[in-house]
């Protein structure tokens, strides 16, 4: 079995993100219906480190399927993630004191765009909040 990173550089940061499970949509709150997405995508390559294949991390969104949206037209943020319309990015903090900072430490933000946008521009894109934590408010 060949052990060779595939994922383009641009999606390695998201690797070091943790997955997102909530008891609600982790974007817009919605209690039902919930998918789980992969924040990168499951086609989109392999990472490696100390040779063991690093999984790709998960979060908790509404929807059916791919839908777009429900039936009064309320998007389903699902459908817009697989769109290109929704896309996350992982923040890590920033070093103090030239300490490392610990594996996995950060957290997620989000964008929602008006028209499908590739994961390069969207990184350009003003606009990006942090993920509510729903853990908190609704556990």
């Amino acid at each position: 079995m060949s052990r060779v990173d595939t994922l383009p550089e641009i999606l390695r940061p998201l690797m070091d993100g943790t997955s997102v499970e909530t008891p609600r949509c982790a974007v817009c709150g919605r209690p039902w219906p919930l998918n789980r997405h992969h924040i990168v995508r499951r086609g989109a390559g392999r990472l490696y480190r100390n040779g063991v294949e690093v999984p790709k991390p998960t979060i908790v969104l509404c929807g059916i399927g791919n839908n777009l949206s429900d039936a009064d037209g309320r998007p389903f943020c699902h459908g817009l993630a697989h769109a290109n319309r929704l896309h996350f990015r992982w923040v890590r903090p920033r070093e103090e004191f030239n300490r490392p900072r610990p594996q996995g430490s950060g957290h997620w933000e989000y964008i929602v765009l008006p028209e499908p946008t590739s994961y390069a521009r969207a990184l350009e894109t003003d606009g990006w909040r942090p993920l509510r934590r729903w853990r908190e408010c609704c556990a």
